[in-house]
């Protein structure tokens, strides 16, 4: 059996980890590995009565949560921000946990990836990135239609991902970019449908707000050439007043068109089949689909599976990678690794675009805060 200690007491940690543990350890069957011990958190901040109003045990420290809970029985929910993950990494390898469930971005950079590698081989550390979009209904339905071709080739697929995120983004600087906060799911999911790819375009826009500007967090747009011909374009705009997660996917002899559960309110996506060859008949489809409870379900039983001496054990450590086939046969782990790696080099082009576009662009007068459309300018668009 398996209790659990959550790492970070903010949105992910509280507000999505913990709600999906408590109503997995509530089911009624008693079938899962969940222990009767309960549940500990700790958090920088003082989030002592929060966490006795959820039910959590509250610890001082780190060093006091491994006497609340025993790391040779206890899963980690590591929820703080990406920039602080290979020391408290470490320090949880000193005090012997091992089972390290880790928030995506597992890592800012490609240096902070290495060296999380070298420390989980090192420490013989098991972890797994959060990665619900692997796990959800809608991606296992859209691969199916990928692995069997009853479309014919995948031939390209898009990504878009809008949400206003105004008030978390002016209150923390968890994310240095806009590709940090969503794209990690999409391109997790295109590199499983479509293998390997290298980035062709990226660029990002400012999140402005007032007089403030907050550079990078506007939003994202990212190109992909994969390995096998297909194209990959991602959008995200973090300033749009809707949400939508859509996915499409275009094939030889016809195009799918799915979304995502915008939020955890409701978990539920939908799927649209149009077949060219059948006159390009619609197939609607409502699915459901509980991403983030699927995957910690299927987190805790791997890993009490591997305890047992069975199971695949993905994800068990840095130095297992992916399988024979490329990164469609990969654990979440491995894909994990190359959305870091992408997403740096999406940075860097990004940059390196945007310092053209500079260079390239004449200085504009200054702004005097009147509509140029009622100066008579000819810039207004209408």
């Amino acid at each position: 059996m398996l209790n659990t200690f959550i790492v970070g007491g903010g949105r992910a940690g509280l507000g999505l980890h913990w709600p999906v543990l408590r109503k997995l350890r509530a089911l009624p069957d008693g079938s899962g590995p969940w222990s009767p011990d309960p549940p500990v958190v700790w958090d920088v901040q003082d989030i002592r009565e929060q966490a006795l109003t959820e039910g959590l045990v509250p610890a001082d420290s780190l060093a006091h949560a491994a006497e609340l809970a025993d790391p040779a029985t206890t899963v980690v929910h590591l929820c703080t921000p990406p920039a602080d993950r290979f020391a408290t990494l470490q320090q949880l390898a000193d005090l012997g946990y091992t089972r390290i469930v880790v928030e995506k971005p597992m890592a800012d950079d490609i240096a902070g990836l290495e060296a999380i590698d070298m420390l989980a081989r090192v420490r013989g550390l098991r972890l797994r990135v959060v990665s619900p979009w692997l796990a959800s209904s809608l991606t296992r339905e859209l691969a199916e239609l990928t692995r069997y071709g009853g479309l014919g080739e995948l031939r390209s697929m898009s990504f878009t991902q809008f949400k206003p995120r105004w008030t978390r983004t002016l209150r923390s600087n968890n994310h240095t970019t806009a590709f940090d906060v969503e794209l990690p799911h999409s391109l997790g999911v295109a590199l499983r449908l479509a293998g390997d790819a290298r980035i062709t375009d990226a660029a990002l826009t400012d999140m402005r707000i007032g007089d403030r500007v907050i550079p990078g967090m506007g939003g994202a747009r990212l190109t992909l050439q994969h390995d096998n011909g297909a194209t990959t374009e991602i959008a995200s705009d973090l300033t749009s007043p809707i949400r939508e997660r859509r996915v499409g996917l275009r094939f030889d002899t016809g195009h799918v068109v799915g979304h995502y559960p915008i939020s955890d309110v409701d978990h539920h996506a939908s799927l649209t089949v149009h077949d060219d060859a059948g006159g390009g008949a619609a197939t609607p489809r409502i699915l459901f689909d509980d991403a983030l409870t699927s995957y910690i379900d299927h987190a805790y039983r791997e890993y009490q599976a591997v305890d047992a001496g069975g199971g695949s054990g993905s994800g068990r450590s840095a130095s297992d990678g992916g399988g024979p086939g490329g990164v469609e046969d990969m654990d979440d782990y491995a894909i994990a690794r190359r959305v870091v790696q992408l997403l740096q080099e999406a940075r860097l082009l990004a940059a390196a675009q945007s310092a053209r576009e500079d260079s390239s662009t004449p200085a504009r007068p200054p702004l005097t805060g009147v509509s140029p459309a009622l100066q008579g300018g000819v810039d207004h668009e209408g």
